[in-house]
C-alpha cells in the first residue's frame, strides 16, 4: 500500500465519519461465552436463548461487499490445547419471548476476539470502548478494503460493514486511531458453512488448536433481506462439545493449528 493512497483513504474516511451510521451495534459476548476447555475430558455447553436480527446477515457478509456485524451474533470459546470440536447451530423459535423460527444458519469460525472490557489503552480507550462497524477506525479499514478489493476511488460506502463471512477482517472502537490497523481487533478466518439444504441446522466437526475463537452466526437467506421479516428476531440454539483429539497422528495441524471438516447436511464454504 503506498502512502498517498493511505493518506487519501484516511482523509476521506474522516470527512465522511460525520455522516456514518450511528445505530450500528457494538460487538460483545455477554451471555454468549461457550467456555474455556482444558482438554482433560469431554465437555459440552448449549446456549439456547439467543436471537439474531433478520435471516440474511451471514449471506450478506459472504458477498463481495462485506456485511453488517450486528446482523450476526458473536459467541466465543477458548481452547488450552488441541481438541476435537463439534459446533451445532440450529433454529429455535422459543429462544426469546419475541423470537420466531425459521433461521437458516450460516456460521463462520475465526481465531481472535473482539475487544473485551476492561479495554486496553492501545485497543479502545474511550467509552463505550467496544468494536463496531461505524467507528472512525472501522470506516478507515473499510475504505482501504474497498479500494483493495472493489476498486480505486471507492470508500467505506461501498461496504455494508466490517464482517467478512469467508475471510479475514478487522474492526475497531471509538478510541482506535484511524489508519493504525495493527491495533484493531483481528479475526483470522478458519471455516464457514451455511444451511444449504434449508433444514435449519449446521454442524461443524474437527480439530482446532489452542487459542481464543469467535463464532459468528447469522442468517444465510439473502433473499429475505428486503422482506417484511427482515427486522424480526430469529431464535437460535448453539451447542459446543469439546473432547481430546481421538488420534493425534491422524491430524496434520501445521502452522495454522487448525483442521476442520464439515459434517452433517451442510456444504463446506471456502
Amino acid at each position: 500500500m503506498n502512502q498517498p493512497r493511505l493518506t487519501h483513504a484516511l482523509a476521506l474516511s474522516a470527512a465522511l465519519a460525520a455522516i456514518a451510521p450511528s445505530a450500528m451495534a457494538h460487538i460483545g459476548y455477554t451471555g454468549r461465552n461457550l467456555g474455556s476447555y482444558s482438554g482433560a475430558g469431554p465437555e459440552s455447553i448449549s446456549i439456547t436463548n439467543q436471537a439474531v436480527t433478520g435471516n440474511f446477515g451471514w449471506a450478506d457478509a459472504a458477498d463481495a461487499s462485506l456485511g453488517d456485524s450486528h446482523k450476526g451474533r458473536a459467541f466465543r470459546f477458548t481452547l488450552a490445547g488441541d481438541a476435537w470440536v463439534s459446533l451445532t447451530v440450529q433454529a429455535n423459535a422459543g429462544a426469546t419471548a419475541t423470537s420466531i423460527g425459521g433461521l437458516l444458519p450460516g456460521v463462520s469460525v475465526y481465531s481472535g476476539l473482539a475487544a473485551i472490557a476492561p479495554f486496553a489503552p492501545t485497543q479502545t480507550p474511550l467509552p463505550p470502548g467496544a468494536d463496531h462497524d461505524g467507528s472512525n477506525a472501522s470506516l478507515a479499514w473499510r475504505t482501504e478494503w474497498a479500494i483493495a478489493n472493489l476498486g480505486p476511488g471507492l470508500d467505506w460506502n461501498a461496504t455494508d460493514g466490517c464482517w467478512n463471512a469467508r475471510g479475514d477482517w478487522k474492526i475497531g472502537g471509538d478510541g482506535d486511531l484511524p489508519g493504525d490497523f495493527t491495533r484493531l481487533s483481528s479475526f483470522q478466518y478458519r471455516l464457514s458453512a451455511s444451511d444449504d439444504d434449508r433444514d435449519g441446522m449446521v454442524n461443524l466437526q474437527g480439530v482446532l488448536g489452542a487459542g481464543d475463537y469467535t463464532v459468528f452466526v447469522g442468517g444465510a437467506d439473502l433473499a429475505s433481506k428486503g422482506s417484511v421479516d427482515a427486522g424480526r428476531a430469529y431464535g437460535m440454539s448453539v451447542s459446543l462439545a469439546v473432547s481430546p483429539v481421538p488420534e493425534p497422528s491422524t491430524y496434520a495441524l501445521g502452522g495454522l493449528g487448525v483442521l476442520l471438516v464439515v459434517m452433517g447436511r451442510c456444504r463446506r464454504q471456502r
